[in-house]
């Protein structure tokens, strides 16, 4: 095991005051709790009542509950800790001066994880905790080359899962009005996204265990949201999609997802993938499909879209490998088994639901003779007659503006 000098004792200082922290926590909610029950003992007038609760915890009898909190806290940090310098700290490893306060950060991140799953990540309870984090941040970062992956991994495990775990938004999201606790996390997510997908990983394993399998999923947190980088969510994508920029980060984002197949397909890891973690797979696969209707339709608006798109046939496939259930281990079709309810929820998102994705099925129709896979289905219809009927109602109504352009641009039919 590789020790980085100095900073291995600078690690443990910040491990000492997380394990601080978090005994001020136990603390602080042991006293509340007292507090609590000397208040209903009070007014129930026994005799346990007649002592000042803020003392609690300090009485001679009472002092051994609060050594064990502080034993226990600490044994948990440690047994959190020394196993992470094993997996971090050995010979296919490198960066060991940061790593150094990478493990020494892990066991706080691990708590905050925790809490995460009950406390939103903004409430004021969890700040500290964040705090404390963000300065270990600070500090080891200082230790990785300029030019490392690696970053992008802190950034994202650290700061940006604590919000996609659960799907989180920001307090002062709003979908009438600026959004710009949103649009932070969406540029923070980016940031680990473009640091991870551009930039070498001296720390092969690093890149192995967290870019390759947890790219996915915040990439399909960033697509989902990022209409909030439009003053008002409320009819964002009309804006967003003459936004050049916008466009392009759209281009960069689908380009970032189809290397990270062959990738996985280089690192032999693709159809156990597939396989076994269904979802990040399916996840990959929607992001692929969203950012490649954005790209398709961002030319609309400048009178530029073409049948010769080379953006079409990606975007046919993309179609194809997300719904069709016949191709041997179909992703959708093995999360279904097993995550009924979350492919339900992913194919509502992609094709079912969108009715993005039943305009560009009927303008590729129309307009390039394209056909592709996956229908909407509209709520309370059946009969396939009066679904076609519904969903060009729908097109025509909410695309009215993009079918007046296409009316009235050139573009070349197949």
């Amino acid at each position: 095991m590789h020790f980085g000098g100095i900073h291995f004792f600078v690690g443990l200082f910040f491990l000492l005051l997380s394990i601080l922290l978090v005994c001020g926590y136990l603390l602080v909610a042991s006293l509340l709790l007292s507090i609590a029950q000397r208040f209903i003992a009070f007014f129930k007038q026994k005799d346990d009542a007649d002592c000042w609760p803020m003392l609690w915890l300090f009485l001679p009898g009472k002092r051994h509950i609060l050594f064990r909190m502080v034993i226990l806290v600490t044994v948990f940090f440690a047994i959190a800790y020394v196993p992470q310098r094993f997996v971090w700290m050995g010979s296919d490893n490198a960066n060991f001066k940061a790593k150094e306060y990478y493990v020494a950060g892990l066991p706080l991140d691990g708590t905050r994880l925790i809490l995460a799953r009950f406390i939103h990540p903004d409430n004021p309870l969890m700040q500290p905790l964040t705090t404390l984090q963000w300065l270990i941040y600070n500090q080891g970062i200082k230790q990785l080359p300029e030019n490392d992956g690696e970053i992008g991994v802190w950034a994202d495990l650290w700061f940006n899962y604590p919000y996609i775990l659960r799907m989180y938004q920001p307090y002062g999201t709003s979908k009438t009005e600026p959004s710009y606790n949103m649009r932070k996390l969406l540029d923070r997510i980016w940031f680990s996204m473009e640091a991870m997908s551009t930039r070498p990983f001296a720390d092969k394993k690093m890149g192995h265990r967290h870019y390759l399998l947890n790219f996915p999923r915040s990439a399909f947190y960033y697509a989902l949201n990022d209409g909030y980088y439009n003053d008002r969510l409320i009819g964002a994508a009309y804006y967003l999609h003459q936004d050049s920029e916008f466009v392009e980060r759209k281009r960069q984002l689908y380009e970032w997802t189809a290397r990270l197949r062959q990738r996985w397909i280089a690192a032999g890891m693709y159809q156990e993938i597939k396989k076994e973690h269904p979802k990040i797979e399916a996840e990959r696969q929607l992001v692929a499909m969203k950012t490649l209707e954005v790209i398709l339709r961002a030319p609309i608006y400048t009178g530029q879209y073409s049948c010769d798109s080379p953006y079409i046939p990606l975007y046919v496939e993309a179609r194809r490998e997300f719904v069709d259930e016949s191709a041997p281990n179909h992703v959708m079709k093995v999360l279904r088994r097993r995550q009924k309810s979350q492919a339900e929820t992913l194919y509502s998102i992609g094709i079912s639901g969108s009715a993005t994705a039943s305009f560009h099925k009927y303008i590729l129709k129309k307009y390039c003779g394209v056909e592709v896979l996956g229908n909407r289905q509209p709520l309370g219809l059946t009969h396939p007659v009066a679904i076609e009927r519904e969903i060009k109602d729908e097109v025509t109504y909410l695309f009215r503006r993009e079918l007046k352009l296409l009316e009235e641009g050139d573009h070349e039919s197949k």
